[in-house]
């Protein structure tokens, strides 16, 4: 019969006990023992049979091929310190499944020196061919191949498509409501943002037909017996980009305060701010459900082959491939970069004035992941700027506290954290009418004024959405 482990072995000179180093494998779970194993079979390149693959599974797969290294040398290696540290009696799948999620991140997160470049060319050129992007950036086409391939496998990248709302008569709106009991939700209603604290503030991002916008202020006046502010404000496109100037090599991502500092004490030029267009075209293209399907299917993946759009809409592929080349052709749907970073985590957003937006521009540019945009109210016609960013996790307040400090308080501007969010933008397909041809719009049946409470617990913090567009 086999003896059992023996954690300590007597006393060594300085009268301590010695601890017999224990094998992390004897601690894991079955379970446990069997994501080790998926992990090793997955990273030597061999294939198991299951017989359902969920989204956790493939979750899996995706973290180990998508792993710069060895993620199961990492990964035992890991288990065998903490075991040694003593007193651990077991390790289950949980256990195991969280650490991988944790190096995973931060695996993904540390960019190589031709990522770098590639990610900030591709925010600015989204849906360039990949050998515009390598002269561009000044990589080789290799090295762009490479980098495009391990920021897409990871989830760090993803070209998505975004609707031109000039082509569909639409006007992207930002709702933003004060204190409120109630929030605006709907189908129309695409993003939001959680600001917790005193004042509590929701912001709201929704696309609204051109001939429907004054409907759509009425609803907002509507809520402002329960809300102690409410605003409706035109959404420009604004411009994502992205800045490595606070990444390091061997420390990853850490802003730099000081030197943030100093860039707000350099101050800029007033920003001119020009009138929002509305749209231009009083009535969209009108549009089979067919290519409403196809438009869904671009938006979330842009780059989707023929193939792929067939897996969605049961389309024929000569049907989906000649749909998808009419909508990008005609620029009804725009690509559009989204860039992910898990350390990235805190999530910053700033309304200004033109004046004090210039001198804050050049200091938020070498932010990491930047949004600016511009808003402009729809009852009184003020205009302000937009800036949101992605911070490294934990930095947030310290900015905040720096903006505060170096801002005068006469200048006229906003700055918070955002503590939670909604990001998954409707489809088309539930706002259009195929039937009709136009936009569905019945305010009984579209909108609902739904419990803040209720819409603080839908929300999350890893669904804080940076680009408003």
């Amino acid at each position: 019969m086999a003896q059992p482990e023996i954690e300590s072995s007597g006393q060594d000179e300085t009268g301590l006990l010695e601890n017999k180093i224990p094998n992390f494998e004897s601690k894991l779970s079955p379970s446990a023992s069997a994501i080790l194993k998926i992990v090793k079979t997955f990273e030597e390149g061999g294939q198991l049979e299951v017989f359902q693959a969920d989204a956790e599974f493939e979750n899996l797969r995706k973290m180990v091929i998508s792993y710069r290294g060895s993620l199961h040398s990492i990964l035992s290696r890991r288990l065998e310190e903490v075991v040694n540290l003593g007193g651990v009696k077991i390790i289950t799948q949980r256990d195991v499944t969280s650490l991988i999620v944790n190096l995973w991140e931060k695996n993904i997160s540390n960019l190589t020196r031709s990522e770098l470049p590639f990610l900030e060319c591709v925010l600015m050129n989204p849906g360039h061919s990949l050998k515009d992007l390598s002269k561009k950036a000044g990589l080789s086409y290799a090295q762009s191949r490479r980098a495009q391939k391990r920021l897409s496998d990871s989830g760090v990248l993803r070209i998505g498509g975004m609707l031109n709302s000039n082509r569909l008569s639409l006007d992207r709106v930002l709702i933003i409501l004060e204190n409120p009991s109630l929030v605006l939700s709907g189908p129309y209603c695409q993003k939001m943002l959680f600001i917790d604290g005193s004042p509590s503030i929701v912001y709201i991002i929704a696309n609204v037909p051109h001939t429907k916008t004054s409907e759509m202020i009425e609803v907002v006046r509507s809520l402002r017996d329960a809300i102690t502010n409410a605003s409706v404000w035109r959404l420009s496109t604004g411009i994502p980009r992205f800045d490595g100037t606070y990444f390091e090599h061997k420390k990853g991502w850490e802003l730099d305060l000081l030197h943030f500092r100093l860039m707000l004490r350099k101050g800029g030029d007033t920003l001119t701010l020009s009138e929002i267009p509305a749209p231009t075209i009083s009535e969209p293209t009108k549009f089979t459900g067919a290519e409403i399907l196809v438009m869904d299917a671009l938006i979330k993946n842009l780059d989707g082959t023929a193939g792929d759009i067939v897996k969605t809409t049961n389309l024929s592929e000569s049907s989906a491939f000649r749909k998808r080349l009419q909508l990008l052709k005609s620029k009804i749907i725009l690509p559009r970069a989204h860039v992910s970073i898990p350390q990235l985590g805190d999530r910053v957003i700033s309304l200004l004035s033109p004046e004090i937006a210039g001198d804050i521009a050049p200091a938020w540019a070498k932010l990491p992941l930047t949004y600016q945009s511009q808003i402009q109210n729809l009852e009184n016609n003020e205009k302000r700027v937009l800036l949101s960013t992605a911070l490294p996790t934990g930095s947030g307040r310290d900015m905040i506290n720096v903006m505060k400090d170096e801002i005068s308080k006469v200048h006229r501007y906003s700055v918070h954290s955002v503590a939670a969010g909604i990001g998954a933008a409707t489809k088309v397909s539930s706002m259009w009418d195929r039937r009709k041809k136009s936009w569905k719009w019945d305010l009984s049946r579209y909108f609902d004024a739904v419990s803040y409470g209720v819409m603080r617990k839908e929300a999350s913090i890893s669904q804080i959405p940076l680009d408003l567009a």
